[in-house]
């Protein structure tokens, strides 16, 4: 087994991902951005719109998902869900899911969708078995999410390859409802147990029936949205996604939070699923464009929540003080600048689209560079409070 102590970024499994996460959100925007600019794109198994739906969702957000929860399963089961060569080979199979589709030509194409397939069933069986054995059968919602991406993820490489014709356009939007339930259901974990600990003498309420209406609304959306979307329901399941998600975050919400970054942030993310539920309401109706709501979601929600996320989890599980640095506090800032600039400035300002885009790229480069500028020293090094 790899000697932990010498390789700490393999120790724990939100290092390795965390890490490539960060990378991998830079190389991924700087690759779309040259792009919109006129470069050409590098050979690939995937048409550039294509690779940059399906890297931001199945690549850069599966990969947080991922470090998240071989950490925390961990944390819930008691048991250590993957270190060394186990958890290595597990993060060497999703970075080859990130690179082979730029062998395309010689690469069988069947073989690159393979690879990058097999990486969601590998983390399941990593995380179900301990699972199992702990009996925490209220964790299996989470699998079952997993497998959902992955069966998207399937019917994804299956539309490429030419086997079916459901459309891509839906199968990316049932893996980002997916994640969006995903999200909802972590945060109702976690956000008041944060706050509880991190913002002295505060108090978030919990109400139970908000909780489970407000989760199962998004399911109902995530259900909906690809097949049935503009339908009468999915307006009324909108409103109750709206307003209940608005009462949760609400009744988690005290004035000390908006003095503490780790916090804040958490909120703002949750907030923009919030605004893009809203939009993606409009856009059914037809007075706002459907891009708008996705990037709401997308950027929004599961670019700043899991940007928070990871400086979080990060700090805490390598034994450092939980308090966001002045850089990163201002990497929160600017990412929630670059979804006002990409989702809310094309509203009052249609004509300057292309040019917020650009912007608004800008703004999710700087954020991340601070990130992984700020975080890669202390994800390759073992904890602070270990001796020597």
């Amino acid at each position: 087994m790899l000697n932990t102590r010498t390789l700490a970024v393999f120790s724990t499994g939100f290092r390795p991902f965390f890490l490539m996460a960060g990378v991998s959100a830079i190389a991924l925007i700087y690759l779309w951005v040259r792009f919109l600019a006129g470069a050409d794109f590098p050979q690939n198994y995937y048409s550039p719109l294509n690779w940059h739906a399906h890297e931001m969702l199945f690549g850069y957000s599966v990969a947080v998902f991922s470090g998240f929860l071989l950490t925390a399963v961990g944390n819930w089961t008691g048991r250590k869900i993957a270190e060394g060569l186990k958890l290595a080979a597990l993060a060497l199979l999703w970075l080859l899911g990130r690179l082979m589709p730029f062998t395309a030509g010689s690469v069988p194409i069947e073989l690159i969708a393979l690879i990058d397939l097999s990486f969601l069933p590998c983390l399941i069986v990593y995380l179900a078995i301990p699972i199992w054995q702990q009996k925490k059968v209220k964790n299996l919602p989470v699998l079952l999410l997993l497998l959902a991406m992955f069966i998207a993820n399937l019917f994804f490489h299956l539309e490429l390859l030419g086997i079916t014709q459901l459309g891509l356009s839906s199968i990316l939007q049932a893996v980002i409802g997916a994640m969006l339930v995903f999200i909802a259901i972590i945060a109702g974990r976690v956000i008041p147990f944060f706050v509880r600990s991190g913002a002295k003498g505060s108090t978030p309420i919990v109400w139970p029936l908000v909780e489970k209406v407000s989760v199962l609304s998004i399911v109902a959306l995530m259900i909906l949205k690809p097949f049935y979307y503009a339908s009468t329901l999915f307006l009324l399941c909108s409103l109750i996604a709206m307003v209940s998600n608005t009462i949760r975050i609400t009744g988690w919400y005290c004035k000390p939070v908006s003095k503490v970054p780790l916090l804040w942030v958490l909120f703002t993310g949750y907030a923009w699923m919030i605004v893009g539920i809203g939009l993606d309401f409009l856009a059914a109706l037809d007075v706002v464009s459907p891009a708008l709501a996705l990037h709401a979601m997308t950027a929004g929600s599961i670019g700043v929540l899991t940007l928070g996320m990871m400086s979080r989890v990060s700090l805490g599980h390598t034994g450092r003080p939980l308090k966001a640095s002045k850089l990163i506090a201002s990497a929160f800032a600017i990412m929630n600048l670059a979804v006002v600039v990409r989702v809310i400035a094309p509203i009052i300002v249609p004509a300057k689209y292309s040019l917020f885009l650009h912007i608004s790229s800008g703004f999710w480069l700087l954020a991340f560079a601070f990130f992984v500028f700020y975080y890669t020293p202390i994800l390759l090094r073992p904890r602070a409070d270990e001796s020597n």
